[in-house]
């Protein structure tokens, strides 16, 4: 593989994290991050982490097993346009959904009888806030991975994509509230990416 290949396959991975998760970062921002203390801040961070790695790990099984299906681009290009379209038209409840849960979530963790028993809680927070509305990542990993029949670049786009969100969450936590429809504009890429992938362009 090509270094172009790979730089290509890694900007893959980076744009489609955002366009799946756009509006989780504006939830994490709107929500979890306004409690305002570091050590709640990077506890939940890593449970997102974790959750982006098992996420990762169940969408290189699934596009490995679906790597032997004839015209996997026009299979690929399809589910993301399809994917793409539901992310469009069911509006904002993924993110209101996530805000809710972790209201839910956040009044049970409150008073912890220890320390530890706390940063399990927040890390296991942090997990669960990522997979409330997970389905659509994984969707589109594992189609990006079997169109493209490599999951390694992929997959340390996503990664390196995680870190960016989680850093532009907590440090434009109060402006991020405030950006309209993120979950539009996240599946407009991600139609275009499904119909570039169809065409074999990427």
């Amino acid at each position: 593989m090509g270094m172009i290949e790979t730089l290509l396959l890694l900007a893959i991975g980076f744009v489609t994290f955002f366009a799946t998760g756009i509006d989780d970062t504006v939830a994490y921002a709107g929500s979890y991050l306004e409690d305002g203390r570091k050590d709640h801040k990077r506890l939940i961070s890593l449970g997102v982490i974790l959750g982006t790695f098992i996420a990762l790990a169940i969408s290189i099984f699934a596009g490995s097993l679906m790597e032997a299906l004839p015209s996997r681009h026009l299979i690929g290009g399809a589910v993301l346009i399809a994917l793409g379209m539901v992310m469009f038209f069911r509006g904002k409840w993924p993110m209101h959904h996530k805000k809710k849960h972790f209201s839910k979530l956040e009044k049970k963790i409150k008073h912890p009888k220890s320390s530890d028993h706390k940063g399990i809680k927040f890390v296991g927070l942090g997990f669960i806030l990522f997979f409330a509305t997970g389905i659509d990542d994984i969707i589109a990993y594992s189609n990006l991975i079997m169109a493209k029949g490599v999951w390694l670049p992929i997959c340390i786009g996503v990664l390196i994509a995680t870190f960016v969100s989680l850093t532009i969450a907590h440090f434009l936590s109060d402006k991020l509230k405030k950006f309209p429809h993120p979950e539009k504009i996240g599946a407009g890429v991600i139609i275009i990416i499904g119909i570039l992938l169809a065409l074999k362009v990427l």
